[in-house]
């Protein structure tokens, strides 16, 4: 059976493909550390395609940036369990989804906010949820000033280990002390 095409080539999707693609994204979802909603009317196929090419440069196969249906979308969102209050007025109007499998999504919240710097795209973000939790569109510029999971370690081991660089060098110097206190004696009673 061929497919029947709607005004400018796009095709109807099968019933059982709608229900594969809402499997898939009830998955992806459920899955996901980040789902961030994105206006794409502004964006081109190269625009796109570079997009994706710098996620998947960071995250390989744990991020994803797709387009699908609002309705899919919602649906997917209700049966994982997110509040449809949430997410009803940002499924509205062309709609891509950037979705994030690994534990540190905020590289990719830079990752889009950088490009979208860049490309001098205003107004892409909708909104979305990091580890469950709602945000605005607002909220896309401060979550991309945060720091990463790998920085935080590193912020972390250098807190650490400068009073341990300090205490060795502390200690070091105290045996130092010892150490010419007792060659002033010897040196004293050799005498």
């Amino acid at each position: 059976m061929r497919p029947f095409l709607l005004k400018g080539g796009a095709k109807l999707i099968t019933r059982q493909q709608k229900e594969a693609v809402l499997e898939k994204l009830e998955n992806d979802f459920s899955n996901s550390s980040l789902v961030m909603f994105i206006n794409y009317s502004g964006f081109n196929v190269a625009m796109m395609r570079d997009l994706r090419r710098r996620l998947y440069s960071k995250y390989e196969r744990e991020a994803r940036f797709t387009v699908a249906k609002n309705t899919l979308i919602g649906r997917a969102l209700s049966k994982v369990g997110y509040a449809e209050k949430d997410f009803q007025s940002i499924l509205a109007g062309p709609t891509a989804v950037l979705y994030v499998l690994s534990d540190d999504p905020i590289e990719a919240i830079k990752i889009t906010h950088s490009f979208s710097k860049e490309k001098k795209l205003e107004g892409i973000f909708k909104g979305g949820f990091l580890e469950g939790n709602y945000f605005t569109a607002d909220d896309v510029s401060k979550l991309a000033s945060l720091p990463t999971k790998e920085e935080l370690y590193a912020m972390v081991v250098g807190r650490v280990q400068a009073p341990l660089t300090n205490l060795v060098y502390v200690l070091s110097g105290t045996i130092r002390k010892l150490l010419y206190a007792l060659n002033a004696i010897h040196d004293k009673k050799s005498k």
